[in-house]
């Protein structure tokens, strides 16, 4: 919350320095070349490098790459640090009908072999058509402006931006010409607003906390998907880990001492919250008052708040772990013949000496 948006959708790999992704590519709608993008964010200020290698796992049966071979060679793609997309600058030729496979292996480049593994995190990895291989399609001078005002740098880029006239122009017609026209808006019922949608892009009007072109997911931080939009989540900030919940039962994940769905209580033998500490119940009670720690249903005889002490009828210091043993007064306090209010051990003698109800004498 407060931040802008850097993804574009619910989740990203994290990779360490090192390490690679494999992508599988077999949704192209339109022969033609593609520039490969890369969505990213390093953990720490760190530029990172990446190395990029793609190639089709079958025959390629088109004409259109037919004589664009791709490069076997693994192209290098920058990642500075300020940045959070990097765009390959050569690009590839792609069709319909054939799977790609592209490999991408991240490594930073000024990092040294003592220092602790970084990680980056990978949002994702996307294609956007290169607007000048597609025949027929436009003017010089619209190849020109797209140039000029960096339409692809500037459509690339995650969260709300304005797109200058000449992009939006040139980019309906471009997904016109892939998708053999308009596409359909294929906003979610449950999720929108309404049916309607942006007629550049295709966003739908998404109800409270919900996210995604067709508005059919729960936004970061939020759960439980359906007419009325997403719940916020609400993980209380102390008992936490973090801000995001399971996104369909709403349970955020606690600490380790904490429970709740929205980790704002203790576990089950714990009082205090937020600063939960087992109950104070000397081994004699499992449970005890979550607020302020009084023991609940003490064991063996024992009574007090902290079970510190032989319930009334019964002798003995559970403090110093003696059992709680009945006063015989001369029977056991559950039996017809107790006749004392309670006893104790005389510490000089070790005779038991009772505290005789009225009428009753210890002779």
């Amino acid at each position: 919350t407060g931040r802008s948006v850097t993804w574009t959708g619910p989740g990203f790999a994290r990779v360490p320095s090192g390490a690679g992704l494999r992508f599988a590519i077999n949704d192209v709608p339109f022969a033609m070349d593609f520039y490969i993008t890369i969505r990213y964010e390093p953990e720490l200020l760190e530029d990172w490098l990446a190395s990029v290698a793609i190639q089709p796992a079958g025959i390629l049966s088109g004409q259109h790459c037919k004589n664009k071979i791709l490069s076997q060679e693994p192209h290098a793609l920058p990642l500075p640090a300020t940045k959070r997309i990097a765009i390959l600058q050569s690009p590839v030729c792609l069709e319909p009908g054939t799977e790609y496979s592209v490999d991408v292996y991240f490594s930073q480049p000024s990092a040294s072999d003592t220092k602790a593994k970084s990680y980056i995190l990978i949002d994702a990895l996307g294609l956007i058509p290169r607007i000048g291989s597609v025949e027929n399609l436009c003017s010089e001078k619209d190849l020109d402006e797209y140039q000029k005002y960096h339409c692809i740098e500037i459509a690339s880029e995650v969260g709300p931006h304005v797109l200058p006239e000449a992009c939006a122009r040139l980019i309906v017609s471009m997904s016109a010409r892939i998708h053999n026209g308009a596409v359909a808006c294929k906003c979610n019922p449950q999720g929108s607003l309404n049916a309607n949608c942006s007629r550049l892009g295709g966003q739908c009007q998404c109800k409270a906390n919900v996210v995604g072109r067709c508005c059919d997911t729960c936004s970061a931080g939020s759960y439980g998907f359906g007419f009325h939009g997403c719940y916020a989540c609400e993980c209380h900030p102390q008992g936490s880990l973090s801000t995001l919940c399971d996104q369909v039962t709403g349970q955020c994940s606690c600490r380790w001492d904490v429970d709740g769905q929205r980790c704002s209580r203790c576990l089950a033998g714990y009082f205090g919250f937020p600063h939960c500490r087992p109950c104070p119940c000397n081994g004699y009670a499992e449970l005890c008052d979550p607020l302020t720690g009084a023991c609940l249903n003490c064991r063996g005889f024992t009574a007090g708040s902290r079970c510190e002490r032989c319930m009334d009828g019964y002798y003995g210091n559970p403090l110093e772990g003696e059992s709680c043993r009945p006063c015989m007064c001369p029977g056991a306090p559950t039996s017809n013949r107790y006749f004392a209010h309670s006893c104790y051990q005389d510490s000089q003698s070790a005779q038991l000496v009772c505290n005789c109800l009225e009428g009753y004498s210890g002779m």
